[in-house]
C-alpha cells in the first residue's frame, strides 16, 4: 500500500467535512439486524415463563434498543461522539441480556421453539442458547465497532477543523502544493519515459550495426 503524503492526509481529512461516516453507520445497522434476529427467536418461545408481565417489559426494552440504535446510527454518520457512547451502553446491555431469558431457558431446558426446521428436545436447549448467544454477542460487537470508528473519525475531523479555523492549515495552499507535486511528478515521469525510449533506440541501433 502506497504511503500517503502529509498533503494527501490533510485533503482526506478535509473530505470528511462533506462525506458521511458510512462504516460506523453500517456497523450500527448491522448490530440492529442481529438484535432483530435475537428477539424474533426469543419471542417464539411459548413456555409460561415467557408469557408473564416480565416479557412485556422485555418487549418495551427491545423497542427502546431498536429506536436508540437507529437514532445513534444516524448521528454517528454525522460524526457525533455522544451517540458513540450511547452505542457502547447499548452494547453492554446486549451482553447483560445473555444472563436473562437465554440463560434461564438453558438452565430450565425450555429453548425448544425450533429453528430452520430443527426442533430441539429439552436436552438440546443448548443449541438455541448458542444461537441467541451469537446474536447478542454479534450485535454488541457491531455496536462497539461502530462506536470506536465513530469516535476515531470524529476526533480526526474535529482536530482538522480546529487547524483550519486557526489558520494552521490552509486548504487552498495545500491544494496548490499538491498540484505542483503532480506537475513535477508528471514531468519526471515524462523525462524517465523519454530516456528509456532513447536508451531502447540506442540498443536497437547498436544491435543493427552488429555491436554487442
Amino acid at each position: 500500500m502506497e504511503k500517503k503524503t502529509p498533503n494527501q492526509i490533510i485533503i482526506n481529512h478535509d473530505i470528511m467535512r462533506y462525506k458521511k461516516n458510512k462504516w460506523a453507520q453500517v456497523l450500527a445497522i448491522l448490530g440492529l439486524v442481529f438484535n432483530c434476529l435475537y428477539f424474533m427467536l426469543l419471542y417464539a418461545y411459548t413456555d409460561e415463563h415467557f408469557r408473564t408481565i416480565t416479557i412485556g417489559f422485555s418487549v418495551i426494552l427491545t423497542l427502546i434498543v431498536l429506536l436508540t440504535v437507529f437514532l445513534s446510527s444516524e448521528n454517528v454518520k454525522n460524526y457525533n461522539k455522544t451517540y458513540c457512547i450511547v452505542l457502547f451502553v447499548v452494547a453492554a446491555f446486549q451482553i447483560l441480556r445473555i444472563f436473562g431469558y437465554p440463560l434461564y431457558g438453558l438452565n430450565h431446558k425450555i429453548l425448544t421453539a425450533g429453528y430452520f426446521g430443527f426442533y430441539p428436545t429439552p436436552d438440546q436447549s443448548w443449541v438455541e442458547f448458542i444461537i441467541l448467544l451469537v446474536y447478542l454477542l454479534a450485535s454488541a460487537a457491531c455496536l462497539i465497532g461502530a462506536g470506536v470508528i465513530g469516535i476515531i473519525q470524529s476526533v480526526r475531523l474535529q482536530k482538522h477543523i480546529k487547524k483550519v479555523e486557526s489558520g494552521e492549515v490552509d486548504i487552498t495552499a495545500v491544494v496548490k502544493a499538491m498540484e505542483a507535486e503532480d506537475e513535477a511528478n508528471a514531468v519526471a515521469a515524462k523525462t524517465a519515459a523519454e530516456e528509456a525510449l532513447k536508451e531502447t533506440e540506442e540498443k536497437i541501433t547498436a544491435s543493427g550495426n552488429g555491436e554487442v
